[in-house]
């Protein structure tokens, strides 16, 4: 009996693994996990089956997430200005450093030596000295030295400022004199033709000792001018002024055509004696005369056209003081 209920058990038994080996074959395994298979996918693109409807959704929240506003530009600051940019803007406006203004013109190394002044020095053979001048267009220039004791002076004019070199080498002078005798005064009269700086250089030739400078020109008012006016004269006349000298001291004589016509200059004694006459520059050109009287004196000075024309001039008379 006991056999025959031990064979009816493993009979049940071998029934029942039978059926549930049955129900295993026919009862497919449930899917893996959704997390398991969007892994595999991102490592591992080529599985043919469509995820389940979670899986797409899921897969499609990253693409929509990512818009241009999630990009980290939005929190980079590039488009504001740097804080370095505007102190520069500031301080350029508002800050008066002495790079910002503009540099004052430098003054001119030597003082310009002007119509009335004079000026004087010592000077031994060989030594110069300069001085600077504003020429305007021919508009004459007067200089007359007065050397002492036995002196002897040359005269010159150059363009520009040459005040650095009293004997500028290589260049010529625009006018130059050198006509009287040792202790006897000097004169130079020339026209610049240009406006600008010209130098007028008086150099010792000769001798040893001191002198004394005098500038003019025809229309700047100045101590010992007796005469200074414009006059005319017809065709065939001509003009008489008469002039006192202060004692012993010079009388100079420069007269001006504003024409093209030759004008001479006389210098008579008050007995009509001829003491001086000057003309040597032509028609247009300046003339000028001086005469040294040996106590006071009265001259009649006489300006003519040497063809006998017409004439228009500037004229000016001079007793040095």
């Amino acid at each position: 009996m006991k056999r025959i209920a031990l064979l009816i058990i493993m009979t049940a038994l071998l029934a029942g693994c039978g059926g549930a080996a049955e129900r295993d074959a026919a009862t497919p395994l449930p899917p893996a996990p959704t997390a398991a298979l969007s892994i595999g996918d991102a490592l591992a693109p080529v599985a043919p089956t469509a995820p389940p409807a979670e899986t797409a959704a899921d897969a499609a929240l990253p693409a929509a997430s990512v818009a241009p506003t999630a990009e980290p530009t939005v929190e980079d600051p590039p488009i504001s200005p740097s804080p370095t940019d505007e102190p520069p803007l500031e301080v350029s406006l508002t800050d008066p450093s002495p790079t910002a203004e503009v540099p004052a013109p430098e003054p001119t190394s030597v003082s310009l030596f002007g119509p009335g002044q004079q000026d004087g020095t010592s000077l031994v053979a060989g030594e110069a000295v300069a001085y600077l001048v504003d020429g305007r267009p021919f508009q004459p220039l007067i200089l007359f030295v007065e050397p002492g004791n036995e002196l002897n002076v040359t005269l010159a004019a150059y363009v520009g400022d040459q005040t650095g070199q009293t004997m500028p080498e290589g260049i010529m002078p625009v006018a130059s004199a050198d006509n009287a005798l040792t202790g006897r005064p000097e004169i130079l009269v020339f026209s610049p033709e240009s406006s600008g700086l010209y130098t007028l250089v008086i150099r010792a030739a000769a001798g040893e000792g001191s002198f004394v400078a005098h500038l003019f020109d025809l229309t700047t008012p100045a101590r010992g001018i007796a005469v200074q006016q414009a006059d005319t004269l017809e065709a065939g006349a001509e003009k008489t002024y008469e002039v006192a000298s202060n004692g012993p001291r010079p009388v100079i004589v420069a007269a001006d055509p504003g024409d093209q016509s030759d004008i001479a200059v006389d210098i008579l004694a008050d007995d009509g004696t001829m003491l001086t006459t000057a003309n040597y520059s032509g028609p247009g050109g300046v003339e000028t005369a001086y005469v040294l009287p040996l106590g006071a004196t009265t001259y009649t000075v006489k300006v003519r056209e040497a063809n006998g024309g017409p004439s228009a001039f500037q004229i000016v008379i001079i007793a040095l003081e």
